[in-house]
């Protein structure tokens, strides 16, 4: 009878060790959705602010992570935008902050998925982990 509780006991701890990494997974899986969100709302806000940008201003234009070049603008109404494969476009201000838009929205689906995942497999790990109590009494 004792070798068989501990048997299921153990079963169950690796089934609630397997879950404790998904759900580390599926947490940082979380943060860099949000990252990408954060970063697409911030590109939202940079193309209105570009609308008020009249041609011939100078900005600063970001090279890499803390590099920025000093460069004028020339056209303001057209963007050119990658639109995947190294393959670029050109597209207005509004054209492309609905493209932005878009990526927005998906990300957020995905990232709802994601968290109602993480919901699902808490609630799992708990009863695992209750099962798990119960047992060893």
């Amino acid at each position: 009878m004792m070798k068989e509780r501990e048997k299921v006991l153990q079963k169950l701890y690796m089934q609630y060790q397997m879950l404790q990494q998904h759900l580390e997974n599926m947490q940082q899986q979380s943060k860099v959705i949000g990252t990408q969100l954060i970063d697409l709302m911030g590109t939202i806000q940079s193309l209105e602010d570009l609308k008020a940008v009249k041609e011939g201003t100078e900005i600063l234009v970001p090279i890499s992570s803390g590099v920025y070049a000093k460069a004028r603008i020339n056209d303001t109404s057209n963007l050119v935008v990658n639109v995947g494969a190294d393959v670029t476009v050109s597209k207005s201000i509004d054209e492309t902050k609905a493209v932005v838009e878009r990526q927005a929205e998906e990300l957020e689906k995905i990232q709802n998925q994601v968290l109602t995942e993480l919901q699902r497999l808490s609630v799992k790990a708990a009863a695992i982990e209750k099962e798990m109590s119960s047992l060893a009494e």
